[in-house]
């Protein structure tokens, strides 16, 4: 006798509100065992034919899913021994452990995630996540088998169809890619169907994203002015900064004296601010050439002791961060929806505009992954990049 599987309501217990545990019965050699999925529903709202909770029970659409997965793995299980069905303590074992049979991309990635906590941002992992769950949403079980380049195509057009901006899209395949990749790593995939997919990078800022350089006189007016005080010029202070070098919001937690490298060019001696991101370990080299850009490395203390391992800037947290840059641009009229990050959009806009070099560019913000290799073969030197911000983009208030 073949083993079976069914997913039903059982009707020896119920609640004080009427409702009944909802079990996967496994029956294999004329033996029954049920295992649990974790909740309870009431007789109306569940459909034996269908087996699914109806939309009476406001969970519906979470305890769906949850059956969905529970029936496909078991299932899974079921078709893996087929030949020789198991024992009931070997279905029990094999459906309880988590990695057992994982055909499911969903939970694959989940575990994955957790390796990745020690080597990638916070938010980096957040926005993995944040993709996971957004696709459940839409599809509630992934198996790897369906992992194609239609695939792609739908996922692509659901986006569309959600109202989704195309540079959002296109982020989250750059995510979805990366995730695929550690399915490749592990041999759960072959291909990554994205070889056929071309990500297009939208580097295109919209008007609403980016302050012009007449706001930043604004903004740098108010700051010498010191209309502001204390943490709130410290937010403006860091911002400015951002603005006119490209310097994340991460990094103004970790920059010290001692990153900035004395850099000789046509006999005068100007500084280059040297680190890697910590995101992605790159090496990031930001000139510094204009005098307005260099008074806000110095910090407005009493201490003047600038011992290498002191830091340069004292950042607040980014929420208060990004609370103060809003109260800042609606008092200065400046009627824009601005956070810090977008201070690097805006260091990337003026930079195209001045026609300051690609590759002097990403080197400054640290993007390229293979800088290293590419200023060997295009023999750019910290010099280069020095001259180039010279030439090209000196921070001036006047008009």
């Amino acid at each position: 006798m073949r083993a079976s599987i069914k997913i039903f309501l059982r009707s020896n217990y119920s609640t004080k509100d009427g409702k009944r545990q909802l079990c996967l019965r496994y029956t294999s050699f004329r033996q029954t065992t049920f295992l649990g999925l974790g909740f309870s529903v009431h007789p109306r709202n569940w459909s034996v034919k269908r087996e699914l909770v109806l939309s009476g029970d406001k969970n519906y659409q979470h305890y769906n899913r949850i059956i969905e997965e529970k029936f496909h793995k078991a299932e899974c299980i079921l078709w893996a021994h087929y030949d020789r069905p198991l024992s009931k303590r070997e279905f029990i074992d094999k459906f309880r452990d988590k990695q057992h049979g994982n055909t499911d991309f969903y939970v694959f990635i989940e575990n994955e995630l957790k390796f990745l906590e020690s080597t990638r941002a916070k938010q980096t992992l957040s926005n993995y996540k944040n993709l996971i769950n957004k696709m459940r949403e839409w599809k509630p079980t992934l198996p790897f088998k369906e992992l194609t380049l239609e695939f792609i195509q739908r996922f692509h057009n659901y986006e569309i169809e959600c109202g989704n901006q195309q540079s959002t899209i296109y982020k989250k395949h750059a995510n979805f890619k990366f995730l695929l990749g550690l399915a490749i790593n592990k041999e759960q995939l072959v291909k990554n169907p994205y070889e056929k997919f071309p990500i297009k990078k939208i580097i295109k800022a919209q008007n609403s994203d980016i302050l012009n350089e007449e706001e930043l006189k604004i903004l740098q007016y108010t700051y010498d002015n010191k209309k502001y005080s204390n943490g709130k010029r410290e937010v403006l202070r860091d911002f400015l900064f951002s603005c006119y070098t490209s310097l994340s919001y991460v990094e103004f937690h970790n920059v010290t004296y001692g990153d900035l490298k004395p850099v000789t060019v046509n006999n005068r001696i100007f500084l280059l601010l040297c680190n890697e991101r910590q995101k992605t370990n790159v090496l990031y080299k930001i000139p510094i050439v204009s005098p307005v850009v260099e008074q806000l490395l110095e910090r407005e203390t009493s201490d003047t002791d600038k011992d290498s391992s002191k830091k340069i800037f004292s950042p607040l947290a980014n929420q208060p961060t990004n609370r103060y840059l809003k109260e800042i641009m609606k008092d200065l009229g400046i009627s824009k929806t601005i956070t810090f990050h977008l201070a690097r959009h805006t260091f990337r806009t003026i930079a195209a505009k001045k026609d300051i070099r690609e590759s002097i560019a990403e080197r400054m913000m640290g993007h390229a992954e293979g800088n290293d290799i590419r200023d060997i073969y295009t023999h750019l030197h910290d010099e280069d990049i020095i001259e180039e911000m010279l030439n090209k983009w000196i921070v001036s208030l006047k008009d």
